[in-house]
């Protein structure tokens, strides 16, 4: 059975290690693809808040309408 595991490379890039075998220029592509995106990190912090927020409002909503309390 094969085992993924999440580690820390030298140079403080995002690792997988999977049984013992590396594959660099995967690692190296995910790595930049991250210090890609992070510039919009905090945009996309704002995205998901808002998805989530509105998600739980949309199942208060529902609920209400099944007959249970609305929530505070």
């Amino acid at each position: 059975m094969l085992s993924a595991t999440i580690m820390w490379r030298d140079r403080g890039r995002l690792g997988f290690r999977l049984s013992g075998m590396y594959n660099w220029s995967l690692q190296d592509a995910i790595a930049a693809f991250v210090q890609s995106q992070q510039p919009n990190f905090g945009a996309q912090h704002q995205m998901y808040l808002s998805a989530l927020y509105a998600f739980v409002d949309m199942q208060s909503h529902l609920l209400t309408l099944l007959g249970f309390p609305p929530a505070p």
